[in-house]
């Protein structure tokens, strides 16, 4: 006769509590690098997914650099999630570690990228503007690249169009040009992204956004990817194929210079 399990003594997740989201910032030196844009992003994505938060940003502003100076972690990834409860306010749930980055000799080789086939939610779906709690299909997509012996994986659009890769934004370079796929493809504005644009006026290359297929990808003289955690990252191999000659390009290398030094001035670093 099959045995039962005890009667719960918490009340099992109801599916009106899994649309939680969440942010992840870099701390440099113990300050929080563009905590007012990460704060905009997490209140947007709130209010997309429809998740109740406190309408007192300043408190959660403060909670977030309370847990840091706590942790005492000088050089740290902050991460909050905002999960919905039953009844009231999404309580938010911070965790401070120490960051963990790729290694020197990364950003000296580059990265190898593969393009999936996994896809990410259609834009029709669930708009990729949020950052939302469900990371299946980025999990997935990371096993297949491994699989394939790349470093991370890149997602399609629909139609064949390039979007973004599980946990960063993507772009090229192609005839002295930076180009980026334009968010309504259906990819994350990430922070980085953002600041790309800033930091192309700085070194003087434009930076435009267009449609990019597996073709433009192949033939680009460079490319890299954008993110929190990698900052500038070069990619030198997609699919197997080396990218131009197979060396971290010079653009690329002068966007992370041009970021480090935007770093060293907004948060005054040494």
């Amino acid at each position: 006769m099959p045995a039962f399990v005890n009667e719960a003594r918490r009340p099992l997740p109801h599916e009106t509590q899994t649309n939680g989201c969440f942010e992840t910032m870099r701390a440099y030196h113990r300050r929080i690098f563009r905590l007012e844009d990460h704060l905009d992003r997490l209140y947007a994505s709130a209010a997309f997914l429809g998740t109740r938060i406190p309408a007192n940003r300043g408190l959660l502003r403060r909670q977030l650099l309370s847990a840091l100076a706590t942790s005492g972690i000088r050089e740290a990834v902050v991460r909050i999630a905002l999960m919905p409860q039953p009844h009231g306010l999404a309580s938010p749930s911070i965790v401070v570690q120490p960051v963990s980055v790729p290694p020197p000799s990364a950003y000296r080789r580059g990265l190898r990228v593969a393009v999936v086939p996994t896809r990410a939610y259609a834009v029709g779906a669930i708009t990729p503007q949020a950052k939302y709690s469900a990371r299946l299909g980025s999990v997935l997509a990371v096993l297949d690249a491994q699989q394939r012996g790349a470093d991370e994986a890149l997602f399609l659009d629909p139609t064949g169009y390039v979007t973004e890769s599980t946990a960063s934004n993507f772009g090229i370079v192609r005839e002295g040009t930076i180009l980026l796929p334009p968010c309504w493809l259906g990819l994350l504005a990430g922070i980085t992204r953002d600041v790309l644009f800033e930091l192309g006026t700085s070194i003087r290359v434009p930076v435009h956004e267009t449609c990019l297929t597996r073709h433009e990808l192949y033939n680009a003289q460079e490319a890299f990817l954008l993110s929190t955690l990698k900052e500038v990252m070069p990619v030198t191999n997609i699919d197997g194929r080396r990218i131009a000659n197979g060396r971290p390009g010079p653009i690329s290398k002068r966007l992370q210079r041009a970021f480090r030094q935007l770093l060293r001035r907004e948060l005054h670093l040494p």
